[in-house]
C-alpha cells in the first residue's frame, strides 16, 4: 500500500543565483573610491583636497599595495588608481583609509579611460605595474599597454614626466619595445631586462608583484619613458 506521502512528487532544490558581495562594498568607500566615476567628480575631490606638487597615475591599480606606500611617501601629491576588478578596489580602498591618505583616489575605470580624466599635460607619473600578459596571440589585442595607450600618456604627462613599465613577462616587454618607434613625445629614461641585478635606483615602494618576483629572483624587466622638455620629474 502505498501512502500519500510516498506518491508526493520530491521538491526540487532551490538554487541561489550567486551575488558577488564586492558589487555592493565599492559603494562603502566614497571618499577614497567612486564606484561610478566621472571627470567631474574626480577634479571636484581634488579641489577639495588642495594643490598638489605632482599628480601620479596608476593604471591597473589592483589591491592598492603601490598607491598606498607611495601615498605615504608624498602625502601632498595627488594619487588616482584605475581598476575595474570589484574585490581589488575594496581591498584598496580599505588600505587607503587604514593609512589615513587623503589625496588618494580609485576610479572603477579601465586604463582605456584614462585620458578623459587628465587635461593634457598635467600628470607627473604614469605607472604600469605588472599588466595582464595575454600570452595566447588570439588574446594580444587585450593587452593594456598599445599604440593608442602610449600616445595618451604622451599627451597627459607635463614635459619632464616618466611613464613607468613593469613586468615579469618577456614578451610583453617585447611587445612594448616594439611599440616605441611610434612614440615621438619621448624619450627611454631607464631600462632593464633584470631590475633587480640592475644599477638601476629600485625606489623604495614596490608592488605586491615586484616583491613576490625579487624574493624567487625572477627578472622584472623595466621601462621609463621620459616626455621630452625643460621640467624634469625624478622616478620613486
Amino acid at each position: 500500500m502505498f501512502s500519500m506521502e510516498t506518491l508526493r512528487p520530491p521538491i526540487p532544490p532551490v538554487h541561489r543565483r550567486w551575488v558577488n558581495p564586492y558589487t555592493g562594498w565599492v559603494h562603502n568607500h566614497p571618499d577614497r573610491l567612486l564606484a561610478n566615476p566621472t571627470p567631474a567628480e574626480l577634479q571636484q575631490r581634488r579641489e577639495q583636497a588642495g594643490e598638489g606638487p605632482a599628480l601620479h597615475v596608476e593604471l591597473g591599480s589592483g589591491s592598492g599595495n603601490f598607491l598606498t606606500q607611495l601615498a605615504g611617501l608624498h602625502p601632498q601629491d595627488h594619487l588616482v588608481g584605475f581598476e575595474l576588478r570589484y574585490k581589488r578596489l575594496v581591498q584598496a580602498a580599505r588600505k587607503l583609509e587604514r593609512d589615513g591618505r587623503q589625496r588618494a583616489w580609485l576610479l572603477r575605470e579601465p586604463a582605456e579611460a584614462f585620458p578623459r580624466y587628465f587635461a593634457p599635460q598635467t600628470v607627473d607619473h604614469v605607472y604600469v605595474l605588472f599588466p595582464d600578459p595575454w600570452v595566447k596571440v588570439s588574446q594580444w589585442r587585450n593587452r593594456m599597454v598599445n599604440s593608442t595607450l602610449l600616445h595618451d600618456i604622451g599627451c597627459a604627462l607635463k614635459p619632464g614626466g616618466l611613464f613607468h613599465l613593469k613586468t615579469d613577462h618577456s614578451g610583453y616587454f617585447l611587445h612594448v619595445l616594439g611599440l616605441l618607434p611610434g612614440v615621438s613625445w619621448g624619450r627611454i629614461h631607464g631600462f632593464s631586462n633584470h631590475l633587480h641585478r640592475s644599477a638601476l635606483p629600485l625606489g623604495r615602494v614596490r608592488s605586491e608583484f615586484e616583491a613576490m618576483f625579487a624574493s624567487r629572483g625572477k627578472p622584472v624587466f623595466y621601462l621609463a619613458l621620459q616626455k621630452t622638455g625643460t621640467q624634469q620629474a625624478d622616478p620613486d
